[in-house]
């Protein structure tokens, strides 16, 4: 039995300095387009699942003027405009720098003063942060208080939350919490920007709270081993306008499993 030489094989093969064979470009033609409309529907869909786990984001650059307070973070205070009795006279603007900082020793150096200050403003719910920029001391608008509120002890808790970095969990990343974030959050808190504990009830209600030791004083070194973790804290909630700050010794803060 020979084998029949004039059998042609069919099956088709590419050689580059060649044309395509017709096998190829058909199944490229369907195959192109569907493949762009895949990655259309990527770009389109993705950001929309992503965002429902952060609805924060980035405001802009704002001038905002206010009294900077350096304790338990520096923060700013911006007078509410209107009748606020009954409530906080003061917005509360956690400040960060321009990076995973703290904000520059020149705007550090107005602590306790009426400022001018710009930056990028960046708000998730109740919580915002302005990265600043630069500032400037100004006089007091008249009739304003040179203090900030006085602090009102709301008791002692045991929360148990999750610590993040009040910059990148606002919106300036996504999600910007759990252990996805667990190694940017600790660059930006251990370089200054304030750190936050998220507490949530069974009914997804979430309240913030800047960690402060029990003197009142920022934790941010101490908590590195901390973020990104199930974490309970047990200590004196501190109510200063529309802040809440939760002072307990960072030595005691728990691990939950």
């Amino acid at each position: 039995m020979t084998a029949d030489n004039n059998s042609q094989n069919t099956d088709e093969f590419y050689i580059g300095y060649a044309k395509i064979p017709p096998g190829y470009k058909k199944f490229l033609l369907q195959f192109i387009p569907l493949l762009m409309l895949g990655i259309i529907a990527f770009a389109v869909i993705v950001p929309i699942v992503h965002d429902q786990f952060n609805r924060g984001g980035i405001k802009g650059k704002q001038e905002l003027e206010g009294l900077l307070v350096a304790e338990p973070v520096p923060h700013l205070l911006v007078p509410r405009p209107g009748n606020t009795a009954g409530g906080s006279k003061f917005s509360s603007y956690l400040l960060s720098g321009p990076g995973k900082t703290a904000p520059k020793q020149p705007i550090l150096d107005l602590l306790g003063q009426w400022v001018k200050l710009n930056g990028t403003v960046v708000s998730r719910n109740n919580m915002t942060v302005i990265a600043a920029k630069g500032a400037e001391a100004i006089a007091p608008p008249e009739g304003a208080p040179r203090q900030p509120e006085a602090g009102k002890s709301l008791g002692e808790f045991s929360l148990v939350g999750e610590i993040v970095d009040a910059k990148c969990y606002p919106g300036v990343m996504k999600p910007g919490r759990t252990k996805t974030h667990r190694g940017c959050a600790i660059r930006c808190i251990a370089g200054g920007v304030p750190a936050a504990f998220i507490v949530e009830n069974s009914n997804q209600d979430v309240m913030y709270f800047l960690l402060a030791d029990s003197q009142g004083k920022g934790v941010n070194n101490r908590i590195l081993d901390k973020i990104a973790d199930p974490i309970r804290i047990t200590g004196e909630v501190i109510q200063y306008g529309d802040l809440f700050v939760l002072q307990a010794d960072p030595k005691t803060y728990q691990f939950v499993s």
